[in-house]
C-alpha cells in the first residue's frame, strides 16, 4: 500500500505552544491543581470572549457538553428533540443520556442541515427542542429562520458546534443563535484540547446548570453534597492548557484553513463527477471540505485510488444515518429521511488541516480528478 503524502488530519502545535503547556503541567503536578483551577477558568473566560457568549463553561468533552446542556434545557420535563439524521452518534446519544426521546429529521441537500421544511414536517406535540449541527463547520444559512421558527414555537434551539470553531454568520459566531451551544475539543477538531468541551451561554440560569451538573450535582464544588443526578464532565487543568494555546490560534487556523477550500473550490470548478458543499460561505471553520459525488461513483474504490495516489481521505460526516446504527436498531424508523440517507452515502471529506500546503491541495485535486476518470460509469462534465 502506499504512504500516504497527503494525510486528513493532523494537529498544529507550534513549539513555543508545546514549552508553555509543558510548563503549565509542571505547575499542576507540583501545585497539585490538576482540575477546575485557574487554567480553566482562563480557558472557559477566553472562550466566550472569542465567541461573544456571556458564559462558556467547559467540560471533559463535546458529548459531555451536549449531555450537560441538554440536561440544563430540559430538566425533568423530558420531552422530545429534533435531530438531523445524518448527524454523529453523540447527536442522538446525547438527548437519550439525558432523559429525552429523540425524533430524527431529514436535511436540505444543499446545506446538510434541517431547515425549517423539515423541521415542520417533524415535530409533534410532544417536541420540547431543536438540536442543529453545524456541518463541516459551515453555520446553516437557515440557523436564524429556524431560531424565530422555534420561538414561535416554545421550543428551545441547542447548537452542536462541534464542526464550528470560528465559523460564523451575519457577523454572529456558532454556538449564540440559541439557547446554548456545545463545542468539541477533541484531537481532530480545529482546535484541541486532547479531550474536552464547552457550552456557551447568554442564560447565567442555563450557564449554573451545567456547572452543576458537570460536577456530580454538587452546588459547592468541593463539598459531596449533591442536589440533583450529575456527572463527573470536568475538564482538567492539563487539557484546558492545551486548549488555551489552541484558542489563541485559532484566528491564524482559520485563515490557513478558508485559502486552502478556496484552493479547492478554484480546483473544483469544471471538474467531473463531484460538486462542493456551500463552496462560497464563509468566514467558516472549514473542519471538513465535503463534495458530493454524482450518483453511481463507488466511494470506497475512489477511497482506494486515492490513497494509492498519496492522498488519505479523512472520515465522512457521516456514513450512514443513525437510523442505520446498530446502537439504534428498533428506536428509529429505517428509511424514513431519504435526502439524509443519499447525502451520507454521496460525499467525501478532502484532506485539509493547517500543516498542509498549497502544493498538497493540488496534489488531493489532481488524484481526485484521476480517480473520478477511472470510474466505470459516464459522468456528466460539470460547468
Amino acid at each position: 500500500m502506499t504512504e500516504a503524502r497527503v494525510v486528513p488530519v493532523k494537529p498544529d502545535f507550534p513549539a513555543e505552544d508545546i514549552a508553555e503547556v509543558l510548563a503549565a503541567v509542571r505547575t499542576g503536578l507540583e501545585t497539585g491543581q490538576l482540575t477546575q483551577g485557574a487554567q480553566v477558568e482562563a480557558f472557559e473566560a477566553e472562550m466566550a470572549a472569542c465567541t461573544g457568549a456571556r458564559h462558556a463553561v467547559a467540560v471533559a468533552s463535546g458529548t459531555a457538553a451536549l449531555v450537560c446542556g441538554l440536561r440544563a434545557l430540559a430538566g425533568e420535563a423530558g420531552g422530545e428533540v429534533l435531530v438531523p439524521a445524518n448527524s454523529f452518534y453523540s447527536t442522538a446519544a446525547a438527548p437519550l443520556l439525558a432523559g429525552l426521546r429523540v425524533r430524527l429529521t431529514d436535511v436540505d441537500a444543499a446545506t446538510l442541515a434541517p431547515g425549517v421544511r423539515e423541521l415542520e414536517q417533524a415535530v409533534t406535540d410532544a417536541t420540547t427542542g431543536v438540536l442543529i449541527v453545524h456541518m463541516g463547520g459551515i453555520v446553516t444559512p437557515d440557523v436564524q429562520d429556524i431560531a424565530d421558527w422555534c420561538a414561535r414555537r416554545g421550543l428551545w434551539l441547542f447548537e452542536d458546534c462541534a464542526h464550528a470553531h470560528g465559523s460564523r454568520l451575519d457577523g454572529r459566531h456558532a454556538g449564540t443563535f440559541g439557547a446554548a451551544g456545545a463545542f468539541s475539543f477533541f484531537a481532530t477538531k480545529v482546535i484541541t484540547s486532547a479531550e474536552g468541551g464547552m457550552v456557551t451561554t447568554d442564560d447565567d440560569e442555563l450557564a449554573r446548570l451545567v456547572r452543576l451538573y458537570r460536577n456530580l450535582g454538587k452546588p459547592e464544588p468541593w463539598r459531596s453534597i449533591h442536589t440533583v443526578l450529575g456527572e463527573n464532565a470536568r475538564m482538567s487543568e492539563l487539557h484546558a492548557a492545551v486548549g488555551r494555546t489552541q484558542l489563541r490560534r485559532l484566528d491564524a487556523f482559520l485563515a490557513v484553513r478558508d485559502r486552502l477550500a478556496r484552493r479547492y473550490t478554484d480546483g473544483l470548478a469544471g471538474m467531473r463527477g463531484v460538486r462542493p458543499l456551500l463552496p462560497g460561505h464563509s468566514p467558516a471553520s472549514w473542519y471538513k471540505y465535503v463534495v458530493v459525488l454524482d450518483p453511481g461513483v463507488n466511494r470506497q474504490r475512489l477511497r482506494e485510488r486515492m490513497r494509492d495516489a498519496g492522498v488519505q481521505l479523512g472520515g465522512e460526516i457521516y456514513e450512514m444515518p443513525l437510523d442505520a446504527q446498530p446502537v439504534f436498531e428498533g428506536r428509529f424508523p429505517p428509511g424514513e429521511h431519504p435526502v439524509a440517507a443519499d447525502l451520507c452515502a454521496r460525499h467525501i471529506c478532502l484532506p485539509l488541516h493547517t500543516r498542509m500546503s498549497d502544493d498538497d491541495t493540488d496534489t488531493v485535486l489532481r488524484a481526485l480528478d484521476k480517480a473520478l476518470a477511472e470510474e466505470d460509469v459516464t459522468l456528466p462534465p460539470r460547468h
